[in-house]
């Protein structure tokens, strides 16, 4: 399921019960999980469905908190030029992590669970958040990104070596 292309969601299942269902299990396993995104097909369902949440930080965070966020069709209109490296982990692969490419900046359209259309600009670890987890529905694994496999490491190993749990 992690390797297909999912299919997208018609506009006219927007709302129905067993999407909305989806949509809740889909951020509690989020939360219990302790990640900040989860795409459908991470879950089991080939479908283009994204949710996202960054919980506030510590006063001393640069990360802006993201409320709960549907995204149902999203896809990328454009990105910066400028790419930066930034260490990944998934929730598929939970006690893995890996330094990761990616655009500073990213322009994603997409509906929420209303069937609203939105076009928003996702910066810096926001706009990570939301390339990995296209990914996701594109059938592509964070470790695909991966410039140099030699920076894979196991979670311990990322917090002795940074101190500091990173997630995506």
């Amino acid at each position: 399921m992690l390797r297909r292309a999912a299919s997208n969601i018609a506009p006219s299942s927007i709302g129905d019960p067993h999407l909305m269902e989806l949509i809740r299990q889909m951020f509690y396993t989020m939360r219990r999980k302790g990640g900040v995104g989860l795409a459908a097909p991470q879950v089991g369902f080939s479908l283009r469905l994204v949710v996202v949440e960054v919980k506030a930080q510590s006063s001393k965070s640069k990360i802006a908190p993201i409320p709960p966020t549907v995204l149902i069709n999203p896809e990328i209109l454009s990105s910066s030029e400028e790419r930066v490296n930034g260490y990944e982990g998934c929730l598929s692969f939970p006690n893995v992590r890996g330094a990761v490419r990616r655009y500073r900046n990213s322009k994603v359209k997409y509906l929420d669970q209303f069937g609203k259309e939105h076009v928003v600009e996702f910066e810096g670890f926001h706009a990570r958040v939301l390339q990995h987890e296209i990914d996701h529905l594109d059938g592509v694994l964070y470790t695909e990104r991966m410039d140099d496999l030699e920076s894979l490491m196991t979670l311990n190993e990322f917090e002795k070596q940074f101190g500091s749990r990173v997630s995506k």
